[in-house]
């Protein structure tokens, strides 16, 4: 099938890389320690979904606009991170949950130091 995304890049897509097929494998990588620490660069996705690094990155862009990453652009490129604001309880902001990504995050940034 032919797919378009939003920044107009067209590219013949199978459906084992549909939306929510790559959508699980991107958060599955973003949710391991190294990537919980560091992100996740296009490089790293495309080496993850066996794709080049342009259609990864377009790939990483289409998860932060459906929310499931945050991106944090430096001179060094962009990383993508799992979103921990959806974890935010909004009725209560302050309340820091004892288990899910957040405390996996916290877990995986306190042994860094």
């Amino acid at each position: 099938m032919l797919r378009k995304f939003d920044s107009g890049v067209k590219v013949i897509q199978t459906k084992t890389h549909s939306d929510d097929e790559v959508f699980a494998r991107i958060s599955s990588l973003a949710q391991k320690p190294d990537a919980l620490q560091k992100g996740v660069s296009a490089s790293d996705a495309a080496f993850t979904l066996g794709i080049a690094p342009a259609l990864a990155k377009e790939h990483l862009l289409n998860a932060e606009n459906k929310g499931l990453l945050c991106r944090d652009v430096s001179p060094d490129g962009f990383r993508f991170y799992i979103n921990l604001f959806n974890e935010i309880d909004p009725q209560n902001i302050y309340l820091t949950k004892t288990h899910g990504v957040y405390q996996t995050w916290i877990s995986v940034a306190t042994a860094a130091h």
